[in-house]
């Protein structure tokens, strides 16, 4: 019998918007806040006798769903939920069983399924199935003495509970994943990544102590028309922002004068994990070009001063890519 921490989270990619696909790929997730959305209007007409609004005006135009999904980044199964969350995803051998995905901003982002599996107290497992599930934005977190995690914010255009419940299958182990005992982050002269090569840079950035990296997307996620039964069209994607910031020792004005003179700095964050055959398991955000916004330095009573430094992506341009994720494992794809 299934116990009530035996929920789950799976994901398909459809092939068609709204349509559903059985979930292929599942998550030890943190936490979930995915819900249905009812956009209920209650008819006003004034009527003799009534005294209370009348259950046969009340009618729901429209309905969409979504919410949050939160988990810890490991070495293996992570592929498509980048390629969702940033647009564009590639997979390429280095050698041996090593596998480089490279993601990037995409214009024309997959959908997902996204299905939930609920446990009642007696045992029985209920599946919502979101379907259109499209990544409106994502905050990657790499925080002080922790572990690093992944935050999806998902826009959906439809629910069933008619499909059936999928049972979970994990990646096998091993399954590492990404903490800051193994963080690194480096500034300086960047070499963007190739399919086959990861990012590096010159200048270590040794006084972080932890830091986040944000994707909003600013999808328009309002397309309901006539014809579509109170269910929208597919979002498009509009302008990308790259937003984040980072805690640092004030060790140095380094930070200080940044925020000052606008100066434009590159930001390389690396995570290892296990071995590969060839190399480590890795994970690295690279952006090739921030400013920073603030803040600067305050009093900290008598305890040590750390900057929280917040900071937006630019387009550098001249680079390939505002902004990469690359993963490094032992997944032959996505």
């Amino acid at each position: 019998m299934a116990g009530t921490q035996d929920c789950s989270i799976g994901i398909a990619v459809e092939s068609t918007y709204k349509t559903y696909v059985a979930p292929t790929r599942w998550y030890e997730f943190l936490d979930e806040s995915l819900d249905w959305n009812k956009n209920v209007k209650q008819g006003q007409g004034i009527r003799v006798g009534s005294r209370v609004a009348r259950s046969g005006r009340r009618v729901v135009p429209t309905a969409d769903g979504g919410g949050d999904i939160t988990l810890e980044c490991c070495s293996k199964g992570m592929g498509l939920l980048w390629q969702a969350a940033l647009g564009t995803g590639v997979s390429t051998l280095v050698s041996g069983t090593t596998y480089q995905q490279n993601f990037t901003l995409g214009d024309t982002p997959s959908s997902l399924t996204v299905q939930k599996g609920l446990v009642e107290v007696g045992g029985t497992v209920d599946a919502y199935s979101f379907l259109g599930g499209m990544v409106s934005g994502f905050e990657f977190n790499f925080p002080n003495a922790d572990i690093a995690t992944l935050k999806l914010s998902v826009d959906a255009g439809d629910l069933t509970t008619a499909q059936a419940y999928a049972a979970p299958s994990y990646p096998s182990a091993p399954v590492n994943l990404f903490q800051f005992a193994n963080a690194t982050l480096f500034t300086g002269t960047l070499t963007a990544p190739t399919t086959t090569v990861l990012a590096s840079a010159i200048t270590p950035l040794a006084n972080v102590r932890g830091g986040s990296v944000a994707v909003n997307h600013n999808i328009r996620s309002d397309r309901f028309n006539a014809t579509g039964t109170g269910r929208k069209d597919k979002p498009t994607k509009g302008l990308s922002e790259i937003t984040g910031k980072l805690d640092v020792e004030y060790a140095s004005t380094t930070f200080r004068d940044a925020v000052l003179n606008e100066t434009p700095m590159n930001l390389l964050v690396t995570l290892t994990a296990g071995s590969l055959s060839t190399g480590v398991e890795t994970l690295q955000v690279v952006i090739p070009e921030i400013k920073l916004d603030g803040e600067l330095p305050k009093a900290n009573g008598t305890d040590l001063i750390v900057q929280s430094v917040s900071f937006a992506g630019l387009d550098n341009l001249t680079a390939a890519q505002p902004i990469w994720v690359v993963q490094r494992t032992a997944d032959n794809a996505l």
